[in-house]
């Protein structure tokens, strides 16, 4: 179960809206399932005509604002920097949970605002609020932050992690898909609106497009003018923030044709993509990654690669010296570093978006770079600057390296479950899957089958000089026709 909280200023508006017929009139049938006095669907406002959606609201908005209106409250957004009094929770089931009743779904609304701190349950003096339905999945409830009994306005304490907890709990009870907890590791979610205008334009929403092509920029990178250079390469639009100094202290970049009313690029922060991509972790990321020798080979990167597994298993022992974060981290710059490369007919870009979640740490940075993650974070920049085919010499390098990450990302797996962590355990072993089954297909090819061609690298980049590197004419390994694939481009951006 999926809650949002979100804070507004006017009752009657929200009200209209959830009794209303939405922004593309897919509210059908609202009714009011539950309310704060107990009368529930008695506050259902009268029809005035024969659409779903003609209904006199009066009765309930002045019922609802109330509270408000004895408190003097205004119903526009005041110079006190406060947050609106409105507060609108909407609660949204997985797709497969089974369909509830509207009186099950009125026992969750004061399940979920008695747990959050809200409204409690044997408190008549408490807030005003209803609960809407106009949706098989999913139900909103609208509360005024008002005390009926004191008339003053209060804010509930922790209501966003409590009302987390309190839909776990709801969920483990009837049997719904359990969510995960409130441990800052999910993926920033696109606005309705980004996804709408996504659909309008046939596109995936650009903040998950930017992330995905900052995120293989960064690893590319050495530094923070070759990110921006390696981010323009790919067609996005990329500037840099500066202090007085002149150092780098943060990033915007947009997508091309992605533009605002008034006609502007919209710009989206680093920070705001994703957690781990604002300017200062990107700078430290790339002060990591400049420690260490260079990974010359495949085979070399493979041994690296099962070297960090086996840190994270004595870790598992509780006898490591090193990070697991930071090593969980550096294995996410791997599988981004190998999205590109064909095989099992499909792109192992998969993997990265698999493993995404599982790279992030809950509640904090990750810790200090150790010899693995150090390693790691090089072998990710060495791949992703030298992006080729399997050929004749280096095919049993390529099989040990992809055998090695799936090792590494399923022992990351057994860590992260060992510490309850089931929604990142659960994404690292479906990242591991994905790589076990393109190795596959590798260790089976033979000389039978269609020439793959080298996908195109990010950004032409030799180390340290920003040239071309020159092009290698390899002994090109045939595949078998089922893993023979069209090379997926290296990023979602334009051509």
């Amino acid at each position: 179960m999926i809650t949002k909280v979100v804070h507004g200023w006017r009752p009657g508006g929200l009200i209209a809206y959830l009794m209303g017929p939405g922004r593309a009139e897919e509210h059908r049938q609202p009714r009011v399932i539950a309310s704060w006095d107990g009368l529930d669907a008695a506050w259902q406002p009268a029809r005035t005509g024969a659409g779903s959606w003609d209904l006199d609201l009066g009765p309930l908005v002045a019922a609802l604002r109330a509270p408000a209106v004895a408190a003097g409250l205004p119903d526009r957004q005041d110079d006190s920097g406060t947050r609106g009094y409105v507060w609108h929770c909407s609660a949204r089931l997985a797709a497969g949970d089974r369909l509830l009743s509207d009186g099950e779904w009125a026992g969750i609304t004061r399940e979920l605002l008695d747990g959050a701190g809200v409204a409690a349950r044997d408190d008549p003096g408490g807030p005003r609020w209803f609960a809407v339905r106009h949706a098989d999945d999913h139900i909103h409830i609208a509360v005024v932050l008002v005390r009926q009994d004191t008339g003053r306005r209060f804010w509930p304490y922790r209501d966003y992690p409590r009302l987390r907890e309190t839909a776990r709990a709801i969920e483990r009870r009837l049997g719904l898909t359990e969510t995960a907890t409130a441990d800052g590791t999910a993926a920033r979610s696109p606005s309705r609106g980004e996804i709408e205008k996504a659909a309008r334009q046939g596109r995936e929403p650009a903040r998950v497009e930017l992330a995905r092509a900052v995120r293989e920029a960064a690893v590319a990178s050495s530094g923070a003018e070759e990110f921006i250079d390696a981010l323009s390469a790919a067609g996005y639009l990329a500037e840099l923030r500066r202090a007085p100094s002149g150092d780098p202290i943060g990033l915007k970049v947009a997508r091309p044709g992605d533009l605002s009313a008034t006609g502007q690029p919209v710009f989206y922060s680093g920070s705001k993509l994703a957690s781990d991509l604002s300017m200062p972790k990107l700078r430290q990321r790339w002060a990591d990654s400049a420690r260490g020798p260079d990974t010359g080979s495949s085979a070399t990167a493979g041994r690296q690669v099962a070297r960090a597994r086996r840190a994270v298993a004595v870790a598992r022992r509780g006898v490591g010296v090193e990070d697991v974060e930071s090593i969980g981290h550096a294995t996410g710059d791997v599988l981004t570093a190998l999205r590109g490369w064909p095989g099992a007919g499909r792109d192992l870009g998969e993997a990265a978006d698999l493993f995404d979640r599982a790279a992030r740490a809950p509640g904090r940075g990750v810790g200090r770079a150790g010899p693995s993650s150090v390693g790691l974070r090089r072998i990710a920049r060495h791949l992703i600057r030298h992006r080729r085919v399997a050929t004749d010499d280096d095919l049993g390098g390529v099989i040990v390296l992809a055998v090695a990450v799936a090792g590494l990302v399923r022992e990351i797996a057994a860590w992260q479950r060992e510490r309850g962590r089931t929604h990142q355990a659960d994404a690292a072993d479906n990242a591991a899957a994905v790589v076990d089954r393109w190795s596959a297909v590798l260790s089976t090819a033979d000389h039978a089958g269609a020439t793959r061609a080298a996908p195109r690298p990010l950004v032409g980049l030799q180390h340290g000089t920003g040239a071309t590197p020159p092009r290698r004419e390899p002994t090109t390994r045939r595949l078998p026709p089922s893993a023979a694939a069209r090379p997926a481009p290296v990023h979602a951006g334009p051509a």
